[in-house]
């Protein structure tokens, strides 16, 4: 438990020294999410990087050490708790054999060290998109699914990638287009507008999205005016 305390705490206060952006160690008001409210945000307001990692989750059953922190980090940042966050993890890591009081032995701590109940009971913040894509080790071959999309996919993968969740094809061109002169964040913030008809984003012009929570909020902000018109309706 010590060691794996010690590592967790190096791998997270790398983390807090190198964004100076928003806070982002809590849900912001209005934007937090249950684990019921997971299928509909993760398929229309998570970022590639998310979308991508909660995909592989899904389809392997597992997610490697750096995959789990950010992806884990980037869940109870957008607002579900640590018995959520548990039961999310452990559902999916169970469905190929693993016991699960294995898999509180082996992951129910560091998913608590996340939320500040282990260790150093500090409440850590979700990773930005600067540290993001500056870690290493993202090989897909390898099962090593962290990182920034942007940055890790081979243009045909990207390609596809944009076109199967159906960014239109001007868009794509100038998504791959930024991609190769290395603006990855300005690649993210079209992709926001080509998943988000009739959005804008200031961002896309002034460098790009800066966090995947900023994203979300965006995101979020952008589909409440239709969910609650919605809910009227159903209601009326």
């Amino acid at each position: 438990r010590e060691e794996e305390a010690d590592r967790l705490a190096s791998f997270l206060e790398g983390l807090a020294t190198q964004y100076v952006g928003d806070d982002y160690s809590r849900p912001r008001s209005g934007s937090a999410v249950s684990l019921a409210d997971l299928p509909t945000v993760s398929r229309r307001s998570f970022p590639l990087c998310m979308h991508n990692m909660h995909a592989k989750l899904l389809e392997t059953k597992h997610l490697k050490h750096s995959a789990r922190q950010q992806f884990g980090l980037f869940l109870k940042t957008i607002g579900l708790s640590c018995e959520e966050s548990t039961a999310f993890f452990r559902a999916e890591f169970t469905k190929k054999g693993m016991a699960a009081d294995k898999f509180m032995r082996d992951y129910g701590y560091g998913i608590r060290y996340n939320y500040g109940l282990e260790g150093k009971r500090q409440d850590w913040s979700a990773m930005s998109c600067g540290k993001i894509i500056n870690s290493s080790g993202a090989n897909a071959a390898a099962g090593e699914h962290h990182g920034c999309p942007f940055r890790n996919y081979d243009e045909g993968q990207m390609r596809a990638t944009l076109q199967q969740m159906q960014v239109g094809a001007q868009d794509v061109q100038y998504i791959l287009d930024k991609v190769r002169g290395q603006h990855y964040q300005v690649a993210c913030g079209k992709f926001f507008e080509a998943r988000h008809k009739g959005s804008t984003l200031i961002e896309t012009d002034l460098g790009g999205i800066n966090h995947p929570n900023q994203y979300f909020e965006e995101s979020q902000k952008f589909f409440a005016p239709k969910d609650e018109a919605a809910a009227a309706g159903q209601a009326a």
